[in-house]
C-alpha cells in the first residue's frame, strides 16, 4: 500500500488545484490515501479564499480515499504541519508531506514510495525529498545529504520521532558541538540565523527545526538528481517573499533509478549546492513558511537595538565623530555573536526623562536622551507628511515603526497641530511601549507593541521608518509586512546604503562611550535593489533626499518617499 499524502492548504485555490492535478498524473494515485489539512482564515480578508479552497478540496476525486480536516481556528503553517504530520503518523507508519504550491512530476509518487520501502529499516536515513536545486554541475542519479528538507518530502514514524520543536535547544547544541558552519552549508546560507529568528519569533519555520533535528542526529535525506517537484508559490503569492525564479526547475520526465546509491553524504552534490547558493546573492531559504510574515507582524520583540541607537545623536551633527563600523560579516548571526550587550532599562530611563521634558515644554527637542534648545528638522520627511495629509483631506495617520518614545512626533508636532486629525502610532519594543503608554501617550500619540495591535485601531495612510531598516535581522520581511497595510505613502529616512561600486554588507556599529557602551550589527543596502523590492509591491519612488547622518566614508545615509500605485 503506498504511503498516504498529507496535504496542507490555506487560501490559494488555483495553486491547490494545480498541485492536485499534477498528483493525479502519477501512476500510484488511485492507491493513495489523501489527507487534507485546511487551516482556518486568520482574518476576514482571506475568508473567501479559504472557503474557495475548502469548496474545491471537497470535490477532489481520483485518490483511494479523501479525508479532510478543517482547522477550527488558524493554526499557522508551522503548527498545522507539526500537528498534522504527527496525527497521520499516529495511524500510518509512513507519510508523504505536500503543501498547496508544489507541482510534481508524474514519477514523484513512485520515487517516494520506492525510497520509503527501500530504506524503511535503515536508521541512517530520516527522510526522502523530491526537490533539488537547479545547480549547474551534473548530480548523481540520486544522493544523500545530512539533514532534512521541506518541498515534497516523506518520512517514517521512526524518523519523525526525532523532530525537536525546541529551537533554542537545537541552536545551543549546534553551537556547543561547533557545527554552525557545516549547518550553514559552509557559510553559503545562514540557516542558523533563521533558527535564531524562529527562537526570537521573527519567523515561524517548522522546517529549519526539522533540518536541525536531523542534522544534529547525523541522519541522511535522499535527494533525486533531477527534481521531481517545482514550487509555484515563489511568484509572490506567498506572504513572506516577493517574486523569484532562482528555485525554478523543470520536473523530470523520466523516473529516478535508486540502484546503487551509496548511503552516505555525497561530497560532490554538497559542493554543487554550496556553489549554487554562493552564486545567487539573493538566495532566500525555502525553509521560511508562507505564514512567516504573519508571525512577524504580530510582534516586535528584540529585532532592534535599543531605540536610542536608531535616533540621531548630538554627535551626528558634527560628522559622526566617535562612531565606528568594523568588519565584513557574512550573516547577521555571525555579526551578532561579536557584539556587546547594553543596559536597555538604563537607556530607557534616560530617554523617558528627556522625552518628558520635551513634552512638557522644558526643552525643544530630544535625541538619544540629549536635550536641544533648537530642533534639527528633517525637512523632506515633514514635507512628505504634510503632502500625505493634503491628499487625505487633512488627515494624518502615521505608523511609526521603531519610533522610540515618539521623538519624530515631537520633532514635527508644531507643524502638525493645525491639521484636522492627527494620529501618530509608534510600534516599538514592549518596554518602550509600556513607558510610552504610562507617561507619554495622549489622544494623538499612541504606542503599540505589535503591528496588528496598531492596525486594530488605525488605518495608517503613511508608514515611517527612520533609522530602523538597517538594524533589522529580516529587513525585507518587515518591509513586506508593512506594504501589506497599503498605506498611500511609505517613508524611509536615515537608511544606510553602500556607495557606488561597493557590495552590500553587514558590519558592526560601535557606539561612542559618551553615549553608552554598546555595539550592534548594521546592514548597508544597495539602494537600487531596495527600491526595486518596493517597486515589486507597487510602491513607486517619489523622491530621494540626503539624511543628516554621515557616519562612514564608504556609505551614504539617505531618505526616500514612496507612493502606492493603485492598480
Amino acid at each position: 500500500m503506498p504511503a498516504p499524502i498529507a496535504l496542507f492548504v490555506y487560501d490559494r485555490p488555483d495553486h491547490t488545484r494545480k498541485t492536485i492535478d499534477a498528483l493525479r498524473k502519477n501512476a500510484l494515485v488511485e492507491e493513495t490515501d489523501l489527507i487534507v489539512f485546511s487551516d482556518a482564515a486568520r482574518s476576514p480578508e482571506v475568508g473567501n479564499a479559504v472557503d474557495a479552497v475548502r469548496y474545491y478540496v471537497a470535490s477532489i476525486k481520483g485518490f483511494n480515499s479523501l479525508t479532510i480536516h478543517h482547522r477550527p481556528h488558524n493554526y499557522g503553517l508551522a503548527n498545522s504541519i507539526i500537528d498534522g504530520v504527527s496525527q497521520v503518523l499516529g495511524e500510518y507508519e509512513r507519510v508523504i508531506v505536500m503543501e498547496d504550491d508544489l507541482v510534481t512530476s508524474p514519477h514523484f509518487l513512485k520515487y517516494m514510495n520506492d525510497a520509503l520501502e527501500r530504506y524503511t529499516s535503515d536508521d541512517r536515513v530520516i527522510s526522502i525529498h523530491g526537490y533539488v536545486y537547479p545547480v549547474h554541475q551534473p548530480l548523481p542519479e540520486a544522493f544523500f545529504l545530512i539533514g532534512a528538507d521541506c518541498w515534497g518530502w516523506a518520512t517514517w514514524k521512526r524518523g519523525w520521532s526525532l523532530f525537536n520543536p525546541d529551537g533554542q535547544y537545537l541552536l545551543d547544541e549546534l553551537s556547543r558541538r561547533k557545527m554552525i558552519r557545516a549547518f550553514d552549508f559552509e557559510g553559503a546560507y545562514s540557516y542558523s540565523e533563521m533558527l535564531q529568528g524562529q527562537i526570537n519569533g521573527i519567523n515561524d519555520s517548522w522546517a529549519v527545526r526539522w533540518y536541525a533535528s536531523a542534522f544534529l542526529a547525523g541522519k541522511l535525506t535522499l535527494y533525486p538528481g533531477r527534481s521531481l517537484v517545482h514550487n509555484i508559490g515563489n511568484e509572490g503569492s506567498g506572504t513572506h517573499c516577493g517574486s523569484t525564479s532562482i528555485y525554478d526547475v523543470c520536473v523530470s520526465d523520466t523516473p529516478i533509478c535508486l540502484d546503487d546509491v551509496p548511503v552516505e553524504a555525497s561530497e560532490s552534490a554538497l559542493k554543487a549546492i554550496i556553489k549554487y547558493m554562493h552564486t545567487h546573492q539573493s538566495f532566500r531559504s525555502k525553509f521560511l513558511s508562507p505564514n512567516m510574515s504573519l508571525s512577524m507582524r504580530a510582534l516586535v520583540k528584540d529585532w532592534l537595538p535599543p531605540a536610542p541607537l536608531r535616533i540621531l545623536k548630538k554627535i551626528l551633527y558634527t560628522g559622526g565623530e566617535g562612531f565606528r563600523f568594523k568588519g565584513e560579516y557574512f550573516s547577521w548571526e555571525e555579526a551578532s555573536a561579536q557584539c556587546a550587550g547594553y543596559d536597555a532599562e538604563n537607556i530607557l530611563s534616560k530617554v523617558l526623562a528627556a522625552t518628558l521634558k520635551v513634552k512638557n515644554g522644558e526643552a525643544a527637542f530630544e535625541r538619544d536622551s540629549v536635550l536641544f534648545d533648537k530642533i534639527e528638522y528633517a525637512w523632506p520627511v515633514l514635507a512628505g507628511l504634510m503632502w500625505v495629509a493634503t491628499r487625505s483631506g487633512g488627515i494624518l495617520n502615521v505608523l511609526d515603526f521603531g519610533g522610540a518614545l515618539g521623538s519624530s512626533y515631537f520633532q514635527n508636532r508644531k507643524f502638525l497641530k493645525d491639521l484636522p486629525e492627527v494620529r501618530w502610532n509608534v510600534v516599538e519594543q514592549a518596554h518602550y511601549v509600556e513607558a510610552g503608554q504610562k507617561h507619554i501617550q495622549d489622544k494623538q500619540l499612541r504606542f503599540y507593541p505589535t503591528i496588528d495591535a496598531c492596525l486594530a485601531e488605525n488605518q495608517p495612510n503613511v508608514v515611517l521608518l527612520s533609522g530602523v531598516l538597517q538594524y533589522l535581522p529580516e529587513p525585507i520581511g518587515v518591509l513586506n509586512l508593512l506594504v501589506e497595510i497599503k498605506a498611500s505613502t511609505l517613508i524611509l529616512d536615515r537608511t544606510s546604503y553602500v556607495n557606488s561600486g561597493i557590495k552590500p554588507s553587514i558590519k558592526i556599529q560601535e557606539v561612542p562611550a559618551e553615549i553608552y557602551a554598546a555595539s550592534y550589527p548594521c546592514r548597508f543596502f544597495n539602494e537600487n535593489e531596495l527600491i526595486a523590492v518596493l517597486a515589486q509591491k507597487c510602491y513607486t519612488l517619489l523622491e530621494t533626499f540626503p539624511s543628516l547622518d554621515k557616519l562612514d566614508a564608504n556609505a551614504t545615509w539617505k531618505g526616500h518617499i514612496f507612493t502606492l500605485q493603485i492598480e
